[in-house]
Protein backbone atom coordinates (compact mmCIF):
# COMPACT_ATOMS: atom_id res chain seq x y z
CA UNK A 1 0.00 0.00 0.00
CA UNK A 2 1.18 3.50 -0.77
CA UNK A 3 0.65 6.73 1.14
CA UNK A 4 -2.12 8.96 -0.12
CA UNK A 5 -1.00 11.70 -2.47
CA UNK A 6 -4.45 13.02 -3.33
CA UNK A 7 -7.82 13.60 -1.76
CA UNK A 8 -9.46 10.20 -1.65
CA UNK A 9 -12.71 9.06 -0.10
CA UNK A 10 -12.84 5.69 -1.82
CA UNK A 11 -13.72 3.88 1.41
CA UNK A 12 -16.90 5.94 1.49
CA UNK A 13 -17.53 5.16 -2.19
CA UNK A 14 -16.99 1.44 -1.60
CA UNK A 15 -19.31 1.40 1.40
CA UNK A 16 -21.91 3.29 -0.63
CA UNK A 17 -21.57 0.75 -3.46
CA UNK A 18 -22.78 -2.03 -1.16
CA UNK A 19 -25.63 0.13 0.22
CA UNK A 20 -24.57 -0.13 3.85
CA UNK A 21 -26.19 3.22 4.56
CA UNK A 22 -29.62 1.69 3.99
CA UNK A 23 -29.16 -0.64 6.97
CA UNK A 24 -27.75 2.23 9.01
CA UNK A 25 -30.95 4.15 8.31
CA UNK A 26 -32.92 1.22 9.73
CA UNK A 27 -30.89 1.51 12.93
CA UNK A 28 -28.44 -1.33 12.30
CA UNK A 29 -24.80 -0.35 12.68
CA UNK A 30 -23.39 -3.49 14.31
CA UNK A 31 -24.10 -2.58 17.93
CA UNK A 32 -23.62 -5.54 20.26
CA UNK A 33 -22.02 -7.78 17.61
CA UNK A 34 -18.33 -8.72 17.78
CA UNK A 35 -15.86 -9.20 14.92
CA UNK A 36 -12.57 -11.07 15.25
CA UNK A 37 -9.84 -9.68 12.97
CA UNK A 38 -7.34 -12.51 12.43
CA UNK A 39 -4.15 -11.45 10.70
CA UNK A 40 -0.42 -12.02 10.88
CA UNK A 41 0.06 -9.11 13.30
CA UNK A 42 -2.16 -7.01 15.55
CA UNK A 43 -4.24 -4.12 14.28
CA UNK A 44 -3.34 -0.72 15.68
CA UNK A 45 -6.16 -0.26 18.19
CA UNK A 46 -4.89 3.24 19.05
CA UNK A 47 -5.80 4.60 15.61
CA UNK A 48 -8.55 7.23 16.12
CA UNK A 49 -10.75 5.63 13.46
CA UNK A 50 -10.98 2.24 15.17
CA UNK A 51 -10.24 2.78 18.88
CA UNK A 52 -13.84 3.43 19.90
CA UNK A 53 -15.15 -0.14 20.16
CA UNK A 54 -11.91 -2.05 20.65
CA UNK A 55 -12.40 -5.03 22.99
CA UNK A 56 -8.92 -6.50 23.22
CA UNK A 57 -6.09 -8.39 21.57
CA UNK A 58 -4.71 -11.89 21.82
CA UNK A 59 -1.36 -13.30 20.73
CA UNK A 60 -1.07 -16.87 19.53
CA UNK A 61 2.74 -16.91 19.26
CA UNK A 62 5.54 -16.34 21.74
CA UNK A 63 7.61 -13.18 21.67
CA UNK A 64 6.86 -9.49 21.47
CA UNK A 65 3.61 -8.04 20.21
CA UNK A 66 3.85 -6.61 16.72
CA UNK A 67 1.41 -4.16 15.14
CA UNK A 68 0.88 -4.37 11.40
CA UNK A 69 -0.40 -1.92 8.81
CA UNK A 70 -2.26 -4.66 6.93
CA UNK A 71 -4.31 -5.72 9.95
CA UNK A 72 -5.01 -2.07 10.75
CA UNK A 73 -6.33 -1.43 7.24
CA UNK A 74 -8.50 -4.56 7.35
CA UNK A 75 -10.02 -3.51 10.67
CA UNK A 76 -10.70 -0.04 9.30
CA UNK A 77 -12.65 -1.27 6.29
CA UNK A 78 -15.06 -3.10 8.58
CA UNK A 79 -15.09 -0.84 11.62
CA UNK A 80 -13.85 2.72 10.95
CA UNK A 81 -15.77 5.34 12.92
CA UNK A 82 -14.22 8.29 11.11
CA UNK A 83 -17.21 10.47 10.14
CA UNK A 84 -16.09 10.85 6.51
CA UNK A 85 -14.66 7.34 6.11
CA UNK A 86 -16.95 4.98 7.95
CA UNK A 87 -16.57 1.24 7.80
CA UNK A 88 -19.60 -0.95 7.14
CA UNK A 89 -20.21 -1.93 10.79
CA UNK A 90 -18.80 1.04 12.64
CA UNK A 91 -20.56 0.33 15.94
CA UNK A 92 -19.47 -3.32 16.24
CA UNK A 93 -16.99 -4.41 18.89
CA UNK A 94 -13.80 -6.04 17.71
CA UNK A 95 -10.82 -8.18 18.67
CA UNK A 96 -7.43 -8.49 17.00
CA UNK A 97 -5.15 -11.54 16.81
CA UNK A 98 -1.41 -11.90 16.17
CA UNK A 99 -0.62 -15.28 14.64
CA UNK A 100 3.06 -15.01 13.64
CA UNK A 101 6.23 -13.11 14.41
CA UNK A 102 8.16 -10.84 12.03
CA UNK A 103 10.61 -12.73 9.86
CA UNK A 104 9.31 -16.18 10.77
CA UNK A 105 6.97 -18.75 9.35
CA UNK A 106 4.66 -20.62 11.68
CA UNK A 107 2.37 -23.47 10.79
CA UNK A 108 -1.26 -22.60 10.03
CA UNK A 109 -2.13 -24.20 13.37
CA UNK A 110 -1.71 -20.72 14.94
CA UNK A 111 -4.37 -19.24 12.67
CA UNK A 112 -6.72 -22.15 13.30
CA UNK A 113 -6.24 -21.82 17.06
CA UNK A 114 -6.99 -18.09 16.80
CA UNK A 115 -10.22 -18.84 14.93
CA UNK A 116 -11.22 -21.52 17.47
CA UNK A 117 -10.48 -19.13 20.33
CA UNK A 118 -12.55 -16.28 18.92
CA UNK A 119 -15.45 -18.48 17.76
CA UNK A 120 -15.67 -20.26 21.13
CA UNK A 121 -15.07 -17.21 23.30
CA UNK A 122 -11.92 -18.63 24.85
CA UNK A 123 -8.92 -16.82 26.36
CA UNK A 124 -9.32 -13.08 26.70
CA UNK A 125 -12.83 -13.22 25.27
CA UNK A 126 -14.06 -14.55 28.62
CA UNK A 127 -16.72 -16.88 27.29
CA UNK A 128 -18.23 -14.34 24.88
CA UNK A 129 -17.69 -15.58 21.29
CA UNK A 130 -17.17 -13.32 18.30
CA UNK A 131 -20.03 -13.82 15.86
CA UNK A 132 -18.03 -12.88 12.74
CA UNK A 133 -14.41 -13.62 11.84
CA UNK A 134 -12.57 -11.88 9.01
CA UNK A 135 -9.32 -13.25 7.55
CA UNK A 136 -7.37 -11.52 4.79
CA UNK A 137 -4.34 -13.80 4.90
CA UNK A 138 -3.37 -17.09 3.32
CA UNK A 139 -0.52 -19.42 2.58
CA UNK A 140 0.61 -20.68 -0.80
CA UNK A 141 -0.62 -24.21 -1.35
CA UNK A 142 -3.56 -26.26 -2.54
CA UNK A 143 -6.98 -24.70 -3.13
CA UNK A 144 -8.75 -28.06 -2.68
CA UNK A 145 -9.64 -27.24 0.98
CA UNK A 146 -8.09 -30.49 2.22
CA UNK A 147 -5.59 -28.72 4.52
CA UNK A 148 -6.06 -28.44 8.29
CA UNK A 149 -6.62 -24.66 8.18
CA UNK A 150 -9.55 -24.93 5.75
CA UNK A 151 -10.94 -27.96 7.59
CA UNK A 152 -10.70 -26.12 10.89
CA UNK A 153 -12.64 -23.11 9.61
CA UNK A 154 -15.30 -25.38 8.10
CA UNK A 155 -15.56 -27.16 11.47
CA UNK A 156 -16.18 -23.85 13.27
CA UNK A 157 -18.90 -22.74 10.86
CA UNK A 158 -20.71 -26.09 11.03
CA UNK A 159 -20.32 -26.57 14.79
CA UNK A 160 -20.68 -23.06 16.20
CA UNK A 161 -22.61 -21.22 13.47
CA UNK A 162 -19.87 -18.58 13.22
CA UNK A 163 -19.86 -16.52 10.03
CA UNK A 164 -16.29 -16.65 8.69
CA UNK A 165 -15.33 -14.37 5.80
CA UNK A 166 -12.05 -15.01 3.95
CA UNK A 167 -10.24 -13.26 1.11
CA UNK A 168 -10.15 -15.26 -2.12
CA UNK A 169 -6.67 -14.00 -3.05
CA UNK A 170 -5.00 -11.77 -5.61
CA UNK A 171 -3.88 -14.20 -8.31
CA UNK A 172 -6.16 -12.90 -11.09
CA UNK A 173 -6.87 -12.61 -13.89
CA UNK A 174 -5.99 -16.26 -14.57
CA UNK A 175 -8.23 -18.87 -12.99
CA UNK A 176 -7.15 -20.57 -9.79
CA UNK A 177 -6.52 -19.57 -6.20
CA UNK A 178 -3.25 -19.03 -4.33
CA UNK A 179 -3.94 -21.40 -1.46
CA UNK A 180 -5.80 -21.88 1.81
CA UNK A 181 -8.04 -20.92 3.43
CA UNK A 182 -9.95 -18.76 0.90
CA UNK A 183 -11.58 -21.76 -0.79
CA UNK A 184 -12.83 -23.61 2.28
CA UNK A 185 -16.34 -24.95 1.81
CA UNK A 186 -18.39 -23.35 4.60
CA UNK A 187 -16.89 -19.87 4.67
CA UNK A 188 -17.81 -16.85 2.56
CA UNK A 189 -14.99 -16.51 0.01
CA UNK A 190 -14.69 -12.89 -1.18
CA UNK A 191 -13.41 -11.52 -4.47
CA UNK A 192 -12.97 -7.85 -5.33
CA UNK A 193 -14.42 -5.34 -7.77
CA UNK A 194 -12.71 -2.18 -8.94
CA UNK A 195 -11.10 -2.27 -12.33
CA UNK A 196 -11.13 -1.02 -15.89
CA UNK A 197 -9.74 -3.80 -18.02
CA UNK A 198 -6.26 -4.59 -16.72
CA UNK A 199 -6.08 -1.42 -14.62
CA UNK A 200 -7.19 -0.95 -11.04
CA UNK A 201 -9.93 1.69 -10.75
CA UNK A 202 -12.87 2.84 -8.68
CA UNK A 203 -15.32 1.30 -11.16
CA UNK A 204 -16.94 -1.12 -8.75
CA UNK A 205 -19.21 -2.53 -11.43
CA UNK A 206 -16.23 -4.43 -12.89
CA UNK A 207 -14.08 -7.22 -11.51
CA UNK A 208 -10.71 -6.08 -10.18
CA UNK A 209 -7.89 -7.35 -12.41
CA UNK A 210 -6.07 -8.95 -9.48
CA UNK A 211 -9.08 -10.75 -7.95
CA UNK A 212 -8.65 -14.54 -8.00
CA UNK A 213 -11.01 -16.41 -10.31
CA UNK A 214 -12.68 -19.79 -10.13
CA UNK A 215 -13.04 -22.60 -10.42
CA UNK A 216 -10.77 -24.31 -7.89
CA UNK A 217 -8.43 -27.08 -8.96
CA UNK A 218 -11.07 -29.62 -7.95
CA UNK A 219 -13.79 -27.86 -9.95
CA UNK A 220 -15.65 -26.00 -7.21
CA UNK A 221 -17.31 -22.59 -7.60
CA UNK A 222 -15.43 -19.87 -5.73
CA UNK A 223 -15.49 -17.00 -4.84
CA UNK A 224 -18.93 -16.86 -3.22
CA UNK A 225 -19.44 -13.10 -3.43
CA UNK A 226 -17.57 -9.89 -4.31
CA UNK A 227 -17.29 -6.39 -2.88
CA UNK A 228 -15.27 -3.27 -3.74
CA UNK A 229 -11.57 -3.75 -3.05
CA UNK A 230 -9.67 -1.20 -5.14
CA UNK A 231 -8.20 2.15 -4.12
CA UNK A 232 -9.82 2.19 -0.71
CA UNK A 233 -8.68 4.80 1.79
CA UNK A 234 -7.80 2.92 4.97
CA UNK A 235 -6.24 3.60 8.38
CA UNK A 236 -2.55 2.85 8.79
CA UNK A 237 0.10 3.04 11.49
CA UNK A 238 0.71 6.31 13.29
CA UNK A 239 -2.88 7.50 13.02
CA UNK A 240 -2.72 8.21 9.29
CA UNK A 241 -4.46 6.94 6.20
CA UNK A 242 -3.27 5.04 3.16
CA UNK A 243 -4.66 3.74 -0.10
CA UNK A 244 -4.95 0.01 -0.63
CA UNK A 245 -6.24 -2.48 -3.16
CA UNK A 246 -6.85 -6.19 -2.79
CA UNK A 247 -9.36 -8.84 -1.83
CA UNK A 248 -7.93 -8.19 1.65
CA UNK A 249 -10.07 -5.07 1.82
CA UNK A 250 -13.17 -6.35 0.06
CA UNK A 251 -13.34 -9.10 2.68
CA UNK A 252 -13.94 -6.90 5.77
CA UNK A 253 -16.69 -5.07 3.87
CA UNK A 254 -18.54 -8.40 3.59
CA UNK A 255 -17.72 -9.24 7.20
CA UNK A 256 -19.23 -5.88 8.12
CA UNK A 257 -22.31 -6.67 6.05
CA UNK A 258 -22.76 -9.97 7.87
CA UNK A 259 -22.41 -8.08 11.16
CA UNK A 260 -25.19 -5.65 10.22
CA UNK A 261 -27.50 -8.56 9.37
CA UNK A 262 -26.76 -10.23 12.71
CA UNK A 263 -27.57 -6.94 14.45
CA UNK A 264 -30.85 -6.82 12.51
CA UNK A 265 -31.61 -10.48 13.15
CA UNK A 266 -31.22 -10.14 16.89
CA UNK A 267 -33.48 -7.11 16.92
CA UNK A 268 -36.19 -8.83 14.89
CA UNK A 269 -35.92 -12.32 16.31
CA UNK A 270 -34.48 -13.91 13.16
CA UNK A 271 -32.12 -16.86 12.93
CA UNK A 272 -28.53 -15.55 12.77
CA UNK A 273 -26.79 -18.86 12.00
CA UNK A 274 -23.97 -18.66 9.45
CA UNK A 275 -25.95 -20.67 6.88
CA UNK A 276 -28.79 -18.15 6.96
CA UNK A 277 -26.47 -15.14 6.72
CA UNK A 278 -24.59 -16.75 3.82
CA UNK A 279 -27.74 -17.59 1.86
CA UNK A 280 -29.24 -14.12 2.38
CA UNK A 281 -26.08 -12.27 1.33
CA UNK A 282 -25.54 -14.43 -1.73
CA UNK A 283 -29.15 -14.43 -2.90
CA UNK A 284 -29.46 -10.64 -2.62
CA UNK A 285 -26.17 -9.91 -4.42
CA UNK A 286 -26.24 -7.81 -7.58
CA UNK A 287 -25.53 -9.57 -10.86
CA UNK A 288 -22.88 -7.46 -12.60
CA UNK A 289 -22.33 -7.28 -16.37
CA UNK A 290 -20.94 -10.54 -17.71
CA UNK A 291 -22.27 -12.70 -14.86
CA UNK A 292 -22.93 -16.27 -15.96
CA UNK A 293 -23.24 -19.80 -14.61
CA UNK A 294 -24.34 -23.31 -15.58
CA UNK A 295 -26.37 -26.08 -14.00
CA UNK A 296 -23.21 -27.76 -12.74
CA UNK A 297 -21.17 -24.62 -12.00
CA UNK A 298 -23.63 -22.64 -9.86
CA UNK A 299 -21.61 -19.41 -9.46
CA UNK A 300 -19.84 -17.09 -11.85
CA UNK A 301 -16.05 -17.72 -11.78
CA UNK A 302 -15.33 -14.00 -11.37
CA UNK A 303 -18.20 -12.65 -9.29
CA UNK A 304 -19.54 -15.66 -7.40
CA UNK A 305 -23.20 -14.92 -6.68
CA UNK A 306 -22.59 -11.22 -7.39
CA UNK A 307 -21.72 -8.02 -5.54
CA UNK A 308 -23.01 -7.60 -1.99
CA UNK A 309 -26.08 -5.35 -1.83
CA UNK A 310 -27.13 -4.70 1.76
CA UNK A 311 -30.35 -2.91 0.84
CA UNK A 312 -31.55 -5.98 -1.05
CA UNK A 313 -30.21 -8.17 1.78
CA UNK A 314 -32.40 -6.25 4.23
CA UNK A 315 -35.56 -7.07 2.30
CA UNK A 316 -34.46 -10.66 1.73
CA UNK A 317 -33.80 -11.22 5.44
CA UNK A 318 -36.82 -9.23 6.62
CA UNK A 319 -39.11 -11.50 4.59
CA UNK A 320 -38.59 -13.99 7.43
CA UNK A 321 -38.39 -17.75 7.65
CA UNK A 322 -40.89 -19.95 5.82
CA UNK A 323 -40.71 -23.73 5.84
CA UNK A 324 -41.66 -26.09 3.02
CA UNK A 325 -45.22 -25.74 1.76
CA UNK A 326 -46.94 -22.69 0.31
CA UNK A 327 -44.69 -19.62 0.39
CA UNK A 328 -44.65 -16.08 -0.93
CA UNK A 329 -42.34 -14.74 -3.59
CA UNK A 330 -39.54 -13.79 -1.17
CA UNK A 331 -38.25 -15.51 1.93
CA UNK A 332 -35.74 -17.92 3.41
CA UNK A 333 -35.68 -21.11 5.39
CA UNK A 334 -33.25 -22.80 7.78
CA UNK A 335 -34.45 -26.30 7.06
CA UNK A 336 -33.41 -29.93 7.20
CA UNK A 337 -33.88 -32.84 4.84
CA UNK A 338 -33.52 -36.61 4.85
CA UNK A 339 -31.71 -38.51 2.15
CA UNK A 340 -33.63 -39.36 -0.99
CA UNK A 341 -36.38 -36.80 -0.34
CA UNK A 342 -37.58 -33.41 -1.61
CA UNK A 343 -38.58 -30.33 0.36
CA UNK A 344 -40.95 -28.31 -1.82
CA UNK A 345 -41.61 -24.57 -1.64
CA UNK A 346 -44.79 -23.85 -3.63
CA UNK A 347 -44.78 -20.19 -4.73
CA UNK A 348 -48.27 -18.83 -4.07
CA UNK A 349 -48.54 -16.76 -7.21
CA UNK A 350 -49.35 -17.45 -10.83
CA UNK A 351 -46.13 -15.97 -12.16
CA UNK A 352 -46.28 -14.04 -15.44
CA UNK A 353 -43.71 -14.64 -18.13
CA UNK A 354 -40.59 -12.57 -17.56
CA UNK A 355 -40.60 -12.99 -13.78
CA UNK A 356 -37.03 -13.10 -12.44
CA UNK A 357 -36.30 -15.98 -10.08
CA UNK A 358 -33.24 -16.03 -7.83
CA UNK A 359 -32.67 -18.81 -5.32
CA UNK A 360 -29.64 -19.88 -3.29
CA UNK A 361 -29.18 -23.12 -1.38
CA UNK A 362 -26.24 -23.63 1.00
CA UNK A 363 -25.26 -26.37 3.42
CA UNK A 364 -22.15 -27.24 5.39
CA UNK A 365 -19.41 -29.74 4.79
CA UNK A 366 -19.29 -31.84 7.96
CA UNK A 367 -15.89 -31.80 9.66
CA UNK A 368 -15.07 -33.68 12.85
CA UNK A 369 -12.44 -32.82 15.46
CA UNK A 370 -10.37 -35.58 17.05
CA UNK A 371 -10.18 -33.88 20.47
CA UNK A 372 -11.42 -30.79 22.28
CA UNK A 373 -7.81 -29.65 22.68
CA UNK A 374 -7.44 -26.99 19.99
CA UNK A 375 -3.65 -27.20 20.17
CA UNK A 376 -3.49 -30.82 19.01
CA UNK A 377 -6.80 -31.68 17.37
CA UNK A 378 -6.92 -33.16 13.88
CA UNK A 379 -9.82 -32.23 11.62
CA UNK A 380 -11.37 -34.77 9.28
CA UNK A 381 -14.00 -34.10 6.62
CA UNK A 382 -16.91 -36.41 5.94
CA UNK A 383 -18.01 -37.02 2.33
CA UNK A 384 -19.88 -33.98 1.06
CA UNK A 385 -23.66 -34.34 1.05
CA UNK A 386 -25.22 -33.74 -2.36
CA UNK A 387 -28.24 -31.44 -2.62
CA UNK A 388 -29.86 -30.14 -5.79
CA UNK A 389 -32.08 -27.11 -6.34
CA UNK A 390 -34.90 -27.44 -8.86
CA UNK A 391 -37.53 -25.06 -10.27
CA UNK A 392 -40.53 -26.67 -11.95
CA UNK A 393 -44.13 -26.00 -12.87
CA UNK A 394 -46.48 -27.43 -10.26
CA UNK A 395 -47.85 -30.72 -11.50
CA UNK A 396 -44.80 -31.51 -13.61
CA UNK A 397 -41.83 -32.06 -11.25
CA UNK A 398 -40.21 -34.46 -13.72
CA UNK A 399 -39.63 -31.60 -16.21
CA UNK A 400 -37.56 -28.93 -14.44
CA UNK A 401 -37.61 -25.40 -15.81
CA UNK A 402 -34.16 -24.84 -14.23
CA UNK A 403 -31.77 -26.89 -12.14
CA UNK A 404 -28.59 -26.36 -10.14
CA UNK A 405 -27.02 -29.78 -9.73
CA UNK A 406 -23.32 -29.48 -8.89
CA UNK A 407 -21.84 -32.63 -7.38
CA UNK A 408 -18.76 -30.92 -5.89
CA UNK A 409 -20.13 -27.72 -4.31
CA UNK A 410 -22.08 -27.04 -1.14
CA UNK A 411 -24.00 -24.25 -2.86
CA UNK A 412 -26.65 -24.34 -5.58
CA UNK A 413 -27.89 -21.19 -7.27
CA UNK A 414 -30.66 -20.32 -9.73
CA UNK A 415 -30.99 -17.07 -11.63
CA UNK A 416 -33.38 -16.88 -14.58
CA UNK A 417 -36.36 -15.21 -16.18
CA UNK A 418 -39.19 -17.68 -16.64
CA UNK A 419 -40.46 -18.03 -20.19
CA UNK A 420 -44.15 -18.64 -19.67
CA UNK A 421 -46.84 -17.80 -17.15
CA UNK A 422 -47.45 -20.55 -14.66
CA UNK A 423 -47.56 -21.87 -11.12
CA UNK A 424 -44.02 -22.73 -10.00
CA UNK A 425 -42.31 -24.45 -7.10
CA UNK A 426 -38.77 -24.75 -5.80
CA UNK A 427 -37.54 -28.12 -4.61
CA UNK A 428 -34.55 -28.87 -2.40
CA UNK A 429 -33.61 -32.43 -3.33
CA UNK A 430 -31.28 -34.61 -1.28
CA UNK A 431 -29.64 -37.00 -3.72
CA UNK A 432 -27.07 -38.23 -1.17
CA UNK A 433 -28.96 -41.44 -0.44
CA UNK A 434 -30.46 -42.39 2.89
CA UNK A 435 -28.97 -40.46 5.82
CA UNK A 436 -29.55 -41.42 9.43
CA UNK A 437 -29.69 -37.78 10.53
CA UNK A 438 -31.39 -34.91 8.69
CA UNK A 439 -29.06 -32.55 6.84
CA UNK A 440 -29.38 -28.86 7.70
CA UNK A 441 -29.45 -26.25 4.95
CA UNK A 442 -30.48 -22.66 4.28
CA UNK A 443 -32.51 -21.63 1.25
CA UNK A 444 -33.21 -18.04 0.18
CA UNK A 445 -35.42 -17.09 -2.76
CA UNK A 446 -36.81 -13.98 -4.40
CA UNK A 447 -39.13 -13.61 -7.37
CA UNK A 448 -39.42 -10.21 -9.03
CA UNK A 449 -42.66 -9.95 -10.98
CA UNK A 450 -42.48 -7.53 -13.92
CA UNK A 451 -44.73 -4.54 -14.23
CA UNK A 452 -47.48 -5.58 -16.62
CA UNK A 453 -49.76 -3.22 -18.50
CA UNK A 454 -53.25 -4.69 -18.38
CA UNK A 455 -55.82 -3.36 -20.87
CA UNK A 456 -58.64 -1.82 -18.84
CA UNK A 457 -56.51 -1.41 -15.68
CA UNK A 458 -56.95 2.36 -15.59
CA UNK A 459 -55.54 2.86 -12.08
CA UNK A 460 -52.50 0.63 -12.70
CA UNK A 461 -53.06 -1.51 -9.59
CA UNK A 462 -52.59 -4.81 -11.41
CA UNK A 463 -56.26 -5.83 -11.54
CA UNK A 464 -59.18 -4.83 -13.78
CA UNK A 465 -62.06 -4.19 -11.38
CA UNK A 466 -64.81 -1.80 -10.33
CA UNK A 467 -62.36 0.96 -9.48
CA UNK A 468 -61.24 1.03 -13.12
CA UNK A 469 -64.83 1.53 -14.28
CA UNK A 470 -65.10 4.61 -12.05
CA UNK A 471 -61.87 6.03 -13.53
CA UNK A 472 -63.04 5.23 -17.09
CA UNK A 473 -66.31 7.04 -16.50
CA UNK A 474 -64.57 10.08 -14.99
CA UNK A 475 -61.60 10.42 -17.34
CA UNK A 476 -62.48 8.62 -20.56
CA UNK A 477 -66.14 7.89 -21.23
CA UNK A 478 -65.51 6.43 -24.69
CA UNK A 479 -67.18 3.27 -25.94
CA UNK A 480 -63.82 1.69 -26.81
CA UNK A 481 -62.54 2.38 -23.30
CA UNK A 482 -65.62 0.76 -21.80
CA UNK A 483 -65.39 -2.24 -24.12
CA UNK A 484 -61.72 -2.72 -23.15
CA UNK A 485 -62.59 -2.62 -19.45
CA UNK A 486 -65.49 -5.02 -19.86
CA UNK A 487 -63.53 -7.49 -21.99
CA UNK A 488 -60.72 -7.66 -19.45
CA UNK A 489 -62.66 -7.47 -16.22
CA UNK A 490 -61.15 -9.82 -13.61
CA UNK A 491 -57.71 -10.00 -15.26
CA UNK A 492 -54.73 -9.55 -12.95
CA UNK A 493 -50.95 -9.50 -13.12
CA UNK A 494 -51.19 -12.91 -11.44
CA UNK A 495 -53.59 -14.75 -9.18
CA UNK A 496 -52.77 -15.76 -5.63
CA UNK A 497 -51.68 -13.98 -2.47
CA UNK A 498 -47.93 -13.59 -2.92
CA UNK A 499 -46.06 -10.38 -3.49
CA UNK A 500 -42.45 -9.48 -4.15
CA UNK A 501 -41.21 -7.57 -1.13
CA UNK A 502 -37.94 -6.63 -2.73
CA UNK A 503 -36.05 -3.38 -2.61
CA UNK A 504 -38.25 -0.41 -3.53
CA UNK A 505 -36.72 -0.15 -7.00
CA UNK A 506 -37.63 -3.78 -7.62
CA UNK A 507 -41.02 -4.03 -5.94
CA UNK A 508 -43.78 -5.62 -7.99
CA UNK A 509 -46.98 -6.49 -6.19
CA UNK A 510 -49.51 -8.98 -7.53
CA UNK A 511 -53.20 -8.55 -6.74
CA UNK A 512 -55.46 -11.48 -5.80
CA UNK A 513 -58.47 -12.47 -7.89
CA UNK A 514 -61.51 -10.25 -7.13
CA UNK A 515 -63.96 -11.80 -4.72
CA UNK A 516 -67.76 -11.63 -4.56
CA UNK A 517 -67.82 -8.26 -2.87
CA UNK A 518 -65.83 -6.73 -5.71
CA UNK A 519 -68.14 -8.24 -8.29
CA UNK A 520 -71.11 -6.85 -6.43
CA UNK A 521 -69.49 -3.43 -6.40
CA UNK A 522 -69.03 -3.63 -10.16
CA UNK A 523 -72.69 -4.42 -10.60
CA UNK A 524 -73.63 -1.45 -8.43
CA UNK A 525 -71.31 0.90 -10.32
CA UNK A 526 -72.52 -0.38 -13.65
CA UNK A 527 -75.98 0.20 -12.47
CA UNK A 528 -74.83 3.58 -11.63
CA UNK A 529 5.44 -12.22 2.86
CA UNK A 530 7.92 -15.25 3.63
CA UNK A 531 5.57 -17.73 2.25
CA UNK A 532 2.79 -15.84 3.96
CA UNK A 533 0.61 -13.87 1.67
CA UNK A 534 -1.71 -11.01 2.38
CA UNK A 535 -4.66 -11.16 0.03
Amino acid sequence: MASLSRACFALEAAVDAVHADFLWQQGYTGTGVEIGVIDLFLADSSHPAIDGNFLGSQKFVNGASFIGSHATAVAGAALSQDPTRRGVAFDAGWWTAQTTNPGTITTTRRQTIAAETFARGLGNLGGNPAEVLTLSIGLAGTDAATDQWSLGLDHLVATHGTTIVVAAGNDGPVSGFPGPPGTAFNILSVGATGGTGAAVSEDYSQIAPYSSRGPTSNGRSKPDIVAPGSLLELPTLGGGWTEGSGTSFATPLVAGGATLLIDMGRDRGLNTDALVIKSVLMNSADKLAGWTHTATAPLDPNFGAGQMNLESAFYQYDASEHGPGTVGTIGWDRGSILGGTDNVYDIDLNLPAGSDVTATLVWNRAVSSSTSNIETTIYTASPLANLDLILYEVGDPASPVASSVSTVDNVEHLFLSIGSQGHYALAVRNVSGVLIDPLSYALAWNVIVPDIVLPGDYNDDGVVDAADYVIWRKNDGTQIGYDTWRANFGQTAGSGSGSAAAAPSQTHTAVPEPGGAVLAAVAAVAAISLGWRRW
